[in-house]
Formats: structure tokens, sequence, C-alpha cells
């Protein structure tokens, strides 16, 4: 099976090489790490992994940022298990290489924590990675199982779990095509913690053995930031005129084409409401230019963040400006400041964006019917009466206009969401402390591999 896999590989690498190289040449992707893409252990990575202890070898792999960053508590719990623990961190993606290295690079947990590139699933490319790295368990974030290296970590009698397990419907589609593969993988796997009941049948309904399965909140719960102030949020609205005597409508992490409907709702209501203002943060750089046109178009005025850098004291907003949200990791700043927000990438079909932290910070938020990639989130929030849904610009209109009318019941709505969040924290410290246990019990060698796959 190996072999026939590396040959379907090779080839599909064949034909998607123009594609690859065409945005290789554009975004500057796929240029990086391919000696570690392939395999091969950086020299520095390859002398900690050879003075680490040899047992308590936990592999945790993160596809990217948002995987990374919901296990960040996680890290932190089984890093305090004890001094002996070794953390090695796995990512896909350059942007999840380089959060990594910036969150486990230096401080505290550096001594603990490794970050490498995960191998592309190449039979040869895998062998070489766990010959160097040599997990005594492999724990896969959400999903992303690659057959190629669960079969061979299972020769290895290596225990790979899954925690945090997603799988959207669209997704389960997909996957009922390729079930006996699928099914293959999923029995090599030892256990499985999953979000929701919903997710758990559909694992089922691939292969996965029931009695392996375990349902615990998502784990993004426990990392969102329950605060009322950010640091930096001041410093942002001094910068660019968002003094508390505004209220601002903040469209959030957004697709193409969904300003318009933020304008449209904006113009409608700000002669009504002279103290509303809007600010947009596109959810990609290069649909900054569509959102500046936008406003052009519209007859506003774009005020772009990053020509008011931090530092300077800007007059308040006028009512024919707008502000532009065209830096990175500020999002969280501006949420910070919103009396509502509508949570992008869900007008369209691009299946919506992260409204936890919106929640987590207790601002009323509304979405697109567009949430497939958040569709466990959105149906918990929606029974709590902690989000509301907006099918077009004209259902956006008028729930800002009731935000605007009831302040009071808006900020009900940020509360419950909030509320909803908290009563579903501790799914960090569950993992940990089975993870811990199942590797204790794995390496003192028990022969029941079944008595260990269970997450309850």
């Amino acid at each position: 099976m190996t072999v026939l896999l590396d040959i379907c590989y090779y080839l599909g690498l064949l034909l998607a090489w123009p594609v690859l190289a065409y945005k290789s040449w554009r975004t500057g992707k796929y240029r990086k790490d391919w000696p570690a893409r392939l395999g091969r252990v950086p020299a520095e990575q390859l002398q900690w992994l050879k003075a680490a202890p040899r047992c308590g070898r936990i592999m945790l792999h993160c596809v990217s940022v948002g995987e990374l960053l919901s296990t960040r508590l996680l890290v932190e719990e089984l890093c305090r298990s004890g001094p002996d623990q070794r953390i090695i961190i796995t990512t896909t993606t350059d942007t999840g290489a380089a959060r990594a290295r910036a969150m486990y690079g230096s401080g505290a947990l550096a001594g603990q924590v490794c970050t490498l590139r995960y191998p592309l699933d190449f039979s040869w490319a895998v062998r070489r990675f766990l010959n160097a790295v040599q997990p005594s368990m492999v724990v896969l974030v959400e999903l992303e199982t690659w057959p190629n290296f669960i079969r061979l970590a299972h020769r290895r009698n290596i225990p790979v779990r899954i925690i945090n397990g997603r799988l959207t419907q669209r997704s389960f589609r997909r996957y009922r095509l390729i079930r006996p593969l699928i099914a293959g993988m999923f029995r090599s796997i030892d256990s499985f913690g999953v979000q929701t009941p919903a997710i758990a049948a559909r694992f089922v309904a691939l292969g996965a053995a029931p009695e392996r399965m375990e349902v615990l909140p998502t784990m993004k719960f426990d990392t969102a930031e329950m605060v009322d102030q950010v640091a930096g949020a001041d410093a942002l609205s001094h910068a660019v005129g968002l003094g508390p005597q505004l209220r601002v409508l903040v469209g959030g992490s957004t697709g193409p084409g969904e300003q318009d409907a933020l304008i449209a709702t904006y113009l409608a209501l700000r002669d009504e409401f002279a103290d509303l203002r809007l600010a947009i943060a596109p959810r990609k750089p290069e649909i900054v230019s569509q959102v500046l046109l936008s406003l052009q178009r519209a007859g506003l005025e774009a005020v772009r963040r990053s020509a008011r850098p931090d530092g300077g004291v800007a007059p308040l907003l006028r009512a024919d400006q707008v502000l532009v949200l065209d830096t990175l990791g500020e999002l969280k700043k501006l949420y910070s400041l919103a009396m509502g927000v509508f949570s992008g990438r869900s007008l369209i079909p691009l299946g919506g964006s992260d409204m936890i932290e919106v929640a987590a910070l207790a601002k009323p938020c509304c979405f697109g019917p567009h949430t497939y990639n958040f569709a466990d989130v959105v149906e918990l929030l929606l029974q709590e009466n902690g989000a509301v849904v907006v099918h077009d610009a004209g259902d956006l209109q008028r729930q800002v206009r009731t935000w605007l009318e009831d302040a009071a019941a808006a900020r009900a709505m940020g509360h419950k969401a909030r509320q909803c969040l908290m009563a579903r924290r501790g799914s960090s410290q569950r993992y940990a402390e089975e993870l811990v246990r199942q590797g204790g019990a794995w390496e003192h060698g028990s022969s029941d591999r079944d008595a260990k796959t269970s997450l309850r």
C-alpha cells in the first residue's frame, strides 16, 4: 500500500507542479524548508532530540496557526507534568512554522519544546523523519491524517491519537468517497477526542471504532481570553480616532465583496445614529484594494491603519471616514472597541471566520449562513442566543439597528456568548492528564493496546 500511495503522490505532484510553481512565484509559498518537508531534521533540532530523554516524547501535530494556538494551554500542562516531558510540535504551513518558532523558540518552555516541519507523506520521507524524532506518541490536532505516516507509526508500535477532532459535513461527504482508505487509517488510530457528538458520529460512519471515541468541547474555548480590556487597544483607538464617544461596527475577517454589505448598512444608518462608525478588517491582504475601491465608489474616505501607527493622537473619525485594518495581529484589539461585530467570510460560501474570540470579548456578533468551518460553535452560540445569523445586507442592517436601538440587549447577547464558552472550558487539562497517563502506561509495557485507547 505504501508503494501505491507513493506512486499516487508522485503523479499528483507532477500534475500539480505548474500550479505550485505559479503560486510560489506569486506568493512566495513552497520555497522554504524543502529538506525538512522531505523528512530531514535540521542539525540544531537534531542535537536537541539526541540530548532529550527517549521516553515521554509526545509529537503534537498542528497543521497551521489555528490549531497551534488552540494547543497553547495543553503544551503548558504537558510541560508541567514533569521535567523529562518533551513536546515535538510539527506544523505544515509556512505561517504555522513561523508562529511555532515564535511561541517556543525561546522562553520558559524552550528546553522542553522543539518545533519541526511535518514531512510530506512519501514513505521514505516519513521513515527518515520517524528515525530522527522517535516519538513515544503521535497526537494529531483536529484531523490531518496522512495514510503513510499513520501506517508507518502504527507499524513501529507508536500510539496515534486525535484530539480536538473536528470533521465538517462538507469534509465528511468527500471522505465517504474514499471510505476504504479512510477506514484503514482510522483502524490504526488508538483514540479519538472529538468536539461534538455529531462529529463523533461522522468519524464512526467512516470506520472509527465507537469505543475509542470521546467527546470534549473544543480547546479553543480554553485559550480564548475572557477579558474586557485588550492590551494595545487604547493605543489603536488614539491612533485612528475611535474615541469612547463613538460606537463602532466592525466587519472582521471579511471576504471578497462583503465590504459592500457593511458599507450599505453604514450608509443607511449613519445619519440616524450620528455616533456610529465603521471599521473593516479584510481577512487577506489582497482584499484590501477591493475594500478601498468600494469605499471610494461610496464616497467614503478610507483611513488605513498602516498610515496611522501607534504613538499619535488622531481627531475623531468623521462620519465620511471608514477605518480599514490593513495590518496583521490587531483584530482582537479592534474587536475590543466594537459595539457589534460582523464575522466575515460567511455571506459568501467560504466557510466563515472564527467567532470564538468575539464571544470571549462579550461582543454581540452576527454572521452569514455560510459557516460550515465553524458549524458546531455556531450551533452552540445560536442555541444560547449568543449570536445571530444574517442572510444579506438587509438582514445585516436590521440587526445593527437593533443593537443601536437597544444597547442593553446587545450587551446581553455578548455576555451570553461569553458564558457559553466559559461553561465549556477545561478540555486542555483533560487531554493533558490523559496523554500523560496513556504515555506512561504505554512506556511501562502494557500488552493490552485497547485498554489505553479510550479518553474516557
